[in-house]
């Protein structure tokens, strides 16, 4: 009889959650992916722990949610995780140890967070989720090896019902975090695109800095954020997203979400986007103002074009789920 593999799942964020809190408004990328992680670990037949701060231990979707607490702990794993953390690893008897990590980690930030010892000590592999990240992280900081493996997003935007015949109105959005390079879109935006063509909207995340009065003259709305079936139909009403990108970014989960769901893409591409999005296929990478605007006004105004884009994402679309991507981690690390 072959024993099953057991893999532990760590993350010491400050939410309590377990996978009944999937469709939830509090969850970050990292929780959520790492929920569909470990449901598609289960349905590989793995048992999986998952220790969050959770106040009760139950199993959802087949898997283990236990706290800090839990007896499960003393167990013996094939396979550790910790999100970012090396010193998670601490008491944890495992045949191999992987950081996920969610961030591009410089040296300074490494040490300030009193990595140096936990990871010479636990030797983790260092599993970051793109290319972007991969090239930052210095051995220094990675001295027992990095992968790439990525994230990507839930079946319900895969399995969405996608019409590439259908033109939304000429709705913009913008639906990742405000501090991510907002204020210069929205400079864009009321200086080179809603000057042209007054008959364009542009909704955006509710921010951290007081834009009450901007939307009166430049037509400009703030979304009311919601669960996820909400943000589907978000972007189904929207006929471009508009992100320029930011430095900080690993894997916007937002800019993959739009694209499996047929929006095009404007961005300048910085950071892990230009990954993802492939000028002329399923948007457009922009190298300054000029061109991001011009871009939008074309897939704004342009109903050949976004007809065009939409077949080319539909085409693709439900290809790299998150079941290639779980073959990935045991191809890695329990083979």
């Amino acid at each position: 009889m072959t024993v099953k593999k057991k893999i532990l799942i760590i993350d010491n964020s400050n939410q309590a959650f377990t996978g009944k809190d999937i469709n939830g408004t509090f969850l970050r990328g990292t929780e959520t992916s790492l929920i569909l992680l470990a449901e598609e670990f289960v349905r590989k037949n793995i048992d999986v722990f998952f220790v969050t701060k959770t106040l009760k231990e139950l199993e959802v979707n087949g898997v283990n949610y236990i706290n800090f607490e839990s007896n499960a702990l003393k167990e013996n794993f094939n396979l550790a995780i910790a999100v970012s953390n090396a010193n998670l690893f601490k008491n944890i008897k495992s045949s191999k140890k992987a950081i996920f990590s969610v961030s591009n980690q410089t040296f300074e930030k490494f040490f300030r967070k009193k990595q140096l010892i936990s990871t010479y000590k636990y030797k983790p592999t260092i599993v970051t989720l793109c290319d972007y990240q991969f090239k930052k992280r210095s051995f220094i900081t990675s001295p027992f090896g990095k992968v790439i493996i990525p994230i990507t997003v839930d079946n319900s935007f895969i399995n969405e019902k996608v019409d590439i015949n259908k033109i939304p109105d000429k709705i913009a959005i913008y639906n990742i975090r405000s501090n991510r390079n907002l204020d210069e879109l929205i400079n864009i935006w009321t200086k080179y695109i809603y000057p042209k063509d007054k008959s364009l909207r542009l909704n955006i995340t509710p921010n951290l800095i007081n834009y009450s009065d901007i939307h009166k003259k430049n037509n400009i709305f703030l979304r009311t954020i919601g669960n996820r079936s909400r943000m589907i139909e978000e972007l189904r009403e929207s006929r471009v997203l508009l992100y320029l990108g930011h430095k900080s970014d690993i894997f916007t989960l937002t800019v993959e979400e739009a694209i499996r769901l047929c929006v095009p893409v404007v961005t300048y591409g910085t950071g892990s986007v230009k990954e993802r999005v492939s000028h002329g296929v399923n948007g457009f990478i922009a190298k300054n103002a000029k061109e991001f605007s011009d871009y939008t006004m074309k897939i704004m105004n342009d109903d050949k074009l976004l007809r065009n884009l939409k077949m080319n994402m539909f085409n693709s679309r439900l290809k790299n789920g998150w079941s290639s991507i779980a073959d990935k981690w045991i191809e890695i690390f329990l083979k």
